[in-house]
C-alpha cells in the first residue's frame, strides 16, 4: 500500500475505511473501449487493489483461462504510437515488441495487454493483468468469475505464496460498450455469485452507467451525507452521566456576572438551561407522566418562544457568540435522535433466523469449504445490524452515540470537559454493541454444533464506523439486468441464449420491479424546463431502443448513410422506443405522451 501522503485528498473524501475497501478490490474490465479504459484510468488512480483487463483477439486453442491469465506486459515506446484520430488514449495502434531473439520471434500484442500496460503505468501499487479471448461473446464467464476469486494466478516467475496473498475480497465487474449477447451471461453469473456489476456505454456524445447489485443487497454503511445533524442527544431522556455532570459546573447563567465566561459557556449548556426555564412557561406535558419525559417545544410557535427566550439569556448578544450559535442550533434540543423509519426498515430486512443460517457451516458443506449464499461483508453487516436491534431495544430506539461534537465558542475547559464526555458514552456504547454481537456469534457457533462458521468478529475499526454511522444506514438492491432486460424487451433474440430457469425464483423482484417504475413515473414530473427533450430518462429509452436494434441486426442504426436507410433504420429505433415505453407501464404518462408518443416528436 503507498504511503498515506499519495492518498492524502481522497482519505479526506472517504476516509481510511473506504481506502481500505478500494485496496482490496479487483475490478475485472470486460471490454477495452475508450469509455471502459477511462473508467477503469479513475478506480486505478486512486489506488482499486487489482484489475483484470479481458477483451477478445488471437489466443492459442488447447489453453485454459487460468493459464492465459498474464500479468501485464513491461512498458514499451512501441505502445505510445496512436493514431491520429483515436479516441481511446490507452489503446493505440496495433504494437509489436521482441519477446526475445530476431524479429522472427517478435509477436503482436493483444488490446487487452496494451490496455493493461498503460494502466498500469498510471499507479505502480496496483496489480495488472490482461486475459485474451477469442470472443467475449462465446466466453465462459462461470469458469472466469470462478478464477477470479481465487486470485490473479503465479505468473513470470512469480511464486504461489505471492499469487495468493492478492486475492481480492470483493470483486467489482465493468462490462465496457458491450452487446446484450455479453452483458446478458455476465450479468446473470455475477448476480448468481453475488459480483457487483457495473454496465457503462458510450454512443456518440451520450452515455449511460447500469448497476446491478450483489446479492442480497449492497450495504450503505457510511452514507457520507452532507447534512449530518450532530448528534448530541439533548432532546434525549434522562441526559446520560456525563452531559449532566459538565452542564452542572454552570449553574445559573443569570447569576454569571463575570462577561468573559458568560460568552464562553458552550452552546450545549446554554440550550439546556433555556430548556428548564421553557419548561415553567408552559403546563401541559408532552408525556402523560412528566417523571418519565419532560417537555420539548412542539409546535412553531412554541420553537419560536424558546428561541426568543435563548436570545434574552444574553447579556450582549452582539458580543457573545455563543448564544448566537445556541440561537442557530435551538432545533437540536427537540430533533429527535432516535432512528428513522429509514433505518428501520434496514434492520427489519434482517432476522436472526435467516442470519444463523447463513452464518454457519452445515454437514453437508464440502470439506474445506468457506464459501456462504451470503457474501462475507454482508454477513458481518447483517451481524452488526441484529446487534443495533437489541440495543436499540435495551435504549428507547436510540443509536449508539457518535462521540463527536461540533466546533463551538467555549472556554478550553469545558469543551475538552464536554468532548471528553460524549467520547466516554460513545466508547460505552460501542462496548455494549461489541458484547451483543458477540452474544451473537457464540449462538451461532452453538446452532454450528461444531462445524465452524463463515463469519468473524468484526474488528474495531468496523464496529466503530458501524456506530459512527448508524443513523444512516442505508441498502440498495437493483433488479438484475437480464431480468429486466427481459421486461423491457421481451421479445429480444439476445434472451435465447439464457435458459428459462435462469428467471425463476429472483428474490424481490415483483417489489423491486414496482418501486422502479414508480422511480421511472417520479421521473417524468422535472422535465428540463427550457428543452423537455433533453430530459435524461428519455435519452435512456433512446438508448435502450438502439440495444434493441443492435440486438436484432447485429449493428447499431445509422451504419448505411444513405437517406433510406437512414429513415428505416429511424422508423425502426422508434418501434423499439414504444414498445420499451409500453413495457415499462408508461404509455399512460402525459409528458410521454407529448414527447415521445408523438410520432412528430419521438422521431
Amino acid at each position: 500500500m503507498a504511503t498515506t501522503d499519495k492518498y492524502d485528498r481522497q482519505l479526506r473524501l472517504w476516509g481510511a475505511s473506504g481506502q481500505r475497501a478500494l485496496g482490496s478490490t479487483m475490478v475485472v474490465l470486460v471490454g477495452s473501449s475508450a469509455c471502459g479504459t477511462e473508467t477503469l484510468k479513475n478506480l486505478v488512480l486512486p489506488g482499486v487493489g487489482s484489475f483484470l483487463v479481458v477483451d477478445d483477439g488471437e489466443v492459442s486453442s488447447n489453453t485454459t483461462a487460468r493459464e492465459v491469465i498474464q500479468k501485464c506486459p513491461e512498458l514499451d515506446p512501441s505502445f505510445m504510437q496512436f493514431e491520429a484520430q483515436s479516441s481511446n488514449f490507452f489503446l493505440p495502434a496495433p504494437s509489436k515488441v521482441a519477446s526475445g531473439g530476431d524479429d522472427n520471434n517478435q509477436k503482436t500484442l493483444s488490446k487487452a495487454a496494451i490496455a493493461c500496460a498503460l494502466l498500469s503505468e498510471l499507479n505502480p501499487d496496483v496489480l495488472g493483468f490482461h486475459y485474451t479471448v477469442p470472443s467475449l461473446e462465446g466466453l465462459d464467464y462461470s469458469a472466469l468469475l470462478e478464477i477470479i476469486k481465487q486470485g490473479p494466478p503465479p505468473s513470470n516467475g512469480s511464486s504461489a505464496t505471492a499469487a495468493s496473498s492478492t486475492s481480492p475480497q470483493k470483486i467489482l465487474v465493468i462490462a465496457a460498450d458491450q452487446p446484450s449477447t455479453v452483458t446478458l451471461p455476465l450479468s446473470y453469473e455475477c448476480h448468481n455469485r453475488s459480483i457487483p456489476l457495473l454496465v457503462v456505454r458510450s454512443y456518440g456524445l451520450l452515455g449511460y452507467a447500469r448497476i446491478q447489485t450483489a446479492t442480497p443487497y449492497h450495504c450503505i454503511t457510511e452514507a457520507k451525507k452532507s447534512n449530518r445533524i450532530p448528534d448530541l442527544r439533548l432532546s434525549a431522556w434522562p441526559l446520560f452521566e456525563g452531559l449532566k455532570n459538565v452542564a452542572s459546573t454552570v449553574s445559573n447563567l443569570d447569576e454569571m456576572d463575570d462577561t468573559k465566561d458568560h460568552s464562553h459557556v458552550p452552546f450545549v449548556i446554554i440550550l439546556l438551561q433555556a430548556l428548564d426555564k421553557w419548561r415553567g412557561t408552559v403546563s401541559a406535558p408532552f408525556n402523560p407522566d412528566p417523571a418519565l419525559r419532560p417537555r420539548y417545544p412542539e409546535t412553531f410557535q412554541e420553537k419560536e418562544d424558546f428561541r426568543k427566550l435563548v436570545k434574552g439569556m444574553a447579556k450582549n448578544l452582539n458580543n457573545e457568540i455563543n448564544f448566537e450559535e445556541a440561537i442557530r442550533e435551538a432545533h437540536l434540543t427537540w430533533v429527535d435522535g432516535r432512528v428513522s423509519d429509514e433505518v428501520k426498515e434496514v434492520l427489519d430486512r434482517v432476522n436472526e433466523k435467516d442470519f444463523l443460517a447463513s452464518a454457519t457451516k452445515s454437514e453437508m458443506d464440502v470439506e474445506g469449504s468457506t464459501t456462504s449464499s451470503v457474501p462475507a461483508h454482508v454477513l458481518q453487516f447483517q451481524l452488526l445490524a441484529l446487534a443495533l436491534k437489541r440495543f436499540l431495544k435495551q435504549n428507547d430506539d436510540y443509536p449508539p452515540l457518535e462521540g463527536k461534537i461540533p466546533d463551538m465558542t467555549s472556554d478550553t475547559t469545558r469543551y475538552v470537559a464536554l468532548q471528553e464526555a460524549y467520547q466516554r458514552q460513545a466508547e460505552q456504547d460501542r462496548a455494549k454493541i461489541y458484547e451483543i454481537a458477540k452474544e451473537l456469534l457464540d449462538e451461532c457457533r452453538q446452532a454450528s454444533n461444531g462445524c465452524g462458521l463463515h463469519i468473524d468478529m468484526p474488528s474495531d475499526d468496523e464496529i466503530v464506523t458501524f456506530c459512527k454511522n448508524a443513523r444512516y444506514l442505508r441498502i440498495l438492491e437493483t433488479r438484475p439486468l437480464y431480468a429486466e432486460y427481459k421486461v423491457q424487451d421481451p421479445a429480444s433474440p439476445a434472451l435465447s441464449i439464457l435458459k428459462p430457469t435462469f428467471f425463476e425464483n429472483i428474490p424481490n423482484f415483483d417489489t423491486i420491479q414496482a418501486d422502479a417504475r414508480d422511480d421511472l413515473q417520479s421521473a417524468m414530473f422535472d422535465p428540463y424546463e427550457t428543452d423537455p427533450i433533453q430530459t435524461p430518462l428519455l435519452w435512456w429509452i433512446a438508448l435502450r431502443a438502439c440495444d434493441a436494434f443492435y440486438d436484432r441486426h447485429d449493428h447499431y442504426p445509422g451504419k448505411h448513410d444513405q437517406e433510406l436507410a437512414l429513415e428505416s433504420d429511424a422508423n425502426e429505433v422508434y418501434k423499439f422506443m414504444t414498445q420499451i415505453v409500453t413495457n415499462l407501464g408508461l404509455s399512460e404518462c402525459d409528458f410521454i405522451k407529448e414527447q415521445l408518443l408523438d410520432s412528430a416528436k419521438g422521431k
